[in-house]
């Protein structure tokens, strides 16, 4: 009856607060507040969060439950419980194994993966690092060529769904880039924010399509 409830790594990681400071501390700020900021005043992103307050788990006891399965089935895969990893742009700027660590960590967990046009590693490297379904995030970006270059690679590539992005006309005013050194994000100027990387590392986070007509 006394024992934790769950296996802690570190007394000072207890939420995910707890690793938000962590992150503060650690990384460069341009990547942190690329990480952590939104678009314009952030009222959106604000927004986004708060509304896990609004859902409430409800605890119902002395019911008999015979078993508990959370297994469902989308797009033609099998998920251990509903839920999918969201495409999240130039991870590798957090961590070095990026997308190819988020990818095996979803197979491993019985998840689907959703790799964003924005990639840190090869395409090929996250399909393969990972057991379970990966679906390809779609930008728009390029022109049509490029987009259906990146569509036929995937695909060739054993990526099983398309995921389109549409609500992104032009690009979001995220006001602290452009406090921290203007365009910092440019490949060309990632080497120092990237953990581990090198001058090569950074100039492969352009994402996927950056490297499409010459895999």
């Amino acid at each position: 009856m006394g024992s934790t409830p769950r296996s802690l790594a570190s007394p000072r990681v207890v939420n995910i607060h707890d690793l938000r400071r962590l992150a503060q501390r650690r990384l460069p700020r341009v990547v942190f507040d690329y990480l952590d900021g939104g678009a314009e005043d952030e009222v959106t992103m604000r927004e986004n969060c708060r509304i896990f307050e609004d859902v409430t788990f409800r605890p119902r006891q002395a019911v008999a439950i015979a078993e508990c399965d959370l297994r469902t089935h989308v797009l033609s895969a099998d998920l251990s419980f509903p839920v999918v990893l969201a495409p999240i742009g130039y991870s590798r700027l957090m961590h070095p194994g990026g997308e190819v660590a988020a990818a095996a960590a979803a197979g491993e967990a019985g998840l689907a993966y959703t790799l964003s046009t924005m990639s840190g590693h090869k395409l090929e490297s996250v399909r393969e690092a990972s057991k379970g379904p990966v679906w390809y995030q779609l930008y728009l970006v390029g022109g049509r060529e490029v987009a259906e270059a990146g569509i036929d690679r995937a695909r060739r590539a054993g990526f099983s769904a398309l995921v389109v992005t549409i609500d992104t006309p032009v690009a979001g005013m995220r006001e602290r880039d452009p406090r921290n050194a203007g365009a910092a994000l440019r490949p060309g100027r990632l080497r120092a924010a990237v953990p581990g990387g090198s001058r090569r590392d950074a100039s492969r986070l352009g994402g996927n399509h950056a490297r499409v007509r010459s895999p």
